[in-house]
């Protein structure tokens, strides 16, 4: 496994971000470089192996969405799951299919799936919030504990106020040399200043901009939520990717290679328990060693 490092530009007080590893979805795919926010990883190999699985995952979440939430059109979480299965690839019949079970689970039957998240210390006492979508609530708990027993972590206690629940956006991010010329087509995607000045006045806290993907993630408080979204669907002309997440209000170092090597593997036996969802943690890995992985 290899990790890179990545984190936000602060407004005001300025966070120390670290830790979403989303089986699927915004958090997977990597805002390399030198923020700090988070350590995302990217895996080598057996990426056919692991694609069936993120596809079963994210169609489960999605049935779950529709189920909880309705149609897309009020639902910004379906909408954004949606978006997320087409960026990934997935068959449009299966997101159709995921959608219809979630709003028709009379016609479709099936196991009922539910939300559960545990929570627990990892190895070198990093905290570790674990989020699923089960059918079976004594398999999932079981197996995640073995997972942490294993690793020289426990399932014990609650670490749930070491974070902080924030909304992410992902927004298509304009940089130098993108033709904004284009008639009807025109593109409506901003730079990088405009972004920050538009979101910060909509309640954002923080903005991280990956030029070299030509995309930006935005951060704010589940209150500024419906101000941030509102004002991307304006600029943009489209509803932005959003999901929330946990942020880490203090870190973790782990030092040295094999530390370190030791938690990405954990991480790794948690992310493929089948019921997995999304992974946080405040682990803060020293860039050198996480690039030599």
């Amino acid at each position: 496994s290899q990790m890179a490092l990545a984190g936000p530009r602060a407004t005001g007080r300025r966070r120390l971000l670290a830790g979403i590893s989303a089986v699927y979805g915004l958090a997977r795919r990597g805002f390399a470089g030198h923020s700090k926010w988070a350590n995302i990883r990217h895996r080598k190999g057996a990426q056919d192996a692991n694609r069936m699985k993120r596809f079963a995952k994210i169609a489960a979440a999605i049935t779950a969405a529709a189920r909880d939430g309705g149609p897309e059109d009020t639902n910004p979480r379906l909408r954004s799951l949606v978006t997320e299965a087409k960026r990934m690839s997935v068959p449009k019949d299966n997101i159709t299919r995921a959608v219809e079970k979630g709003l028709n689970p009379q016609k479709f039957g099936g196991a009922k799936f539910e939300h559960v998240t545990y929570e627990g210390y990892g190895p070198g006492g990093v905290a570790v919030i674990v989020e699923t979508l089960t059918d079976n609530r004594n398999r999932t708990p079981a197996e995640l504990r073995h997972i942490f027993d294993k690793n020289g972590g426990n399932m014990s206690g609650s670490v749930s106020w070491i974070f902080t629940r924030m909304a992410r956006f992902e927004v298509p991010l304009r940089v130098a040399g993108d033709d904004v010329d284009g008639g009807a087509d025109k593109d409506r995607s901003l730079d990088e200043e405009e972004l920050f000045e538009l979101v910060i006045d909509a309640g954002a806290e923080d903005v991280e901009a990956d030029e070299e993907n030509g995309l930006a993630q935005v951060f704010c408080p589940a209150t500024a939520f419906k101000g941030v979204e509102v004002a991307l669907e304006k600029a943009m002309g489209e509803t932005p990717s959003m999901e929330m997440v946990a942020i880490p209000n203090n870190t973790v170092e782990i030092e040295g290679e094999e530390a370190q090597q030791g938690f990405i593997a954990f991480l790794d036996a948690v992310e493929d328990q089948d019921d997995v969802q999304r992974v946080y943690h405040n682990a803060n890995l020293a860039t050198s060693d996480a690039s030599a992985a």
